[in-house]
């Protein structure tokens, strides 16, 4: 069999994902946080730096965007509009994190109140 620890090939020993696994555990460790905490921070700061290619980013976005949560059609009881509302926030919070959305624009998004002129105060009339 030709040597399988090759750099060429895509093929990995179980020892090398040992190893690799076992280090992260000790970093999480001396991090006083989990290696699923470790994980998921490296994952988002890759996908935020590849939200920031703009030959890549439109893909990314409508990928993301295929995970956005739908406003149910009938809500048979209020806790099917909380779960929604939910679910919003965090997806917002996740578009942000990870650099498709700036929080004012979600905040246009979002606003009931569309018009770009100041409020006016009657109180003197």
């Amino acid at each position: 069999m030709p040597n399988q620890l090759a750099e060429s090939k895509k093929r990995k020993t179980v020892a090398e994902h040992a190893a690799v696994l076992a280090l992260l555990e000790r970093i999480a460790a001396e991090e006083h946080t989990t290696s699923t905490a470790l994980l998921r921070r490296a994952a988002r700061s890759l996908v935020r730096s590849y939200a920031g290619n703009p030959k890549i980013q439109d893909k990314l976005r409508r990928l993301l965007e295929s995970y956005k949560p739908e406003l149910p059609l009938r809500a048979k009881n209020p806790k099917v509009l909380s779960r929604f509302k939910q679910a919003s926030r965090e997806y917002d919070a996740l578009t942000v994190d990870l650099g498709f959305n700036l929080t004012a624009d979600i905040q246009q998004r979002n606003s009931l109140h569309k018009q770009v002129k100041a409020p006016i105060l009657i109180g003197s009339l």
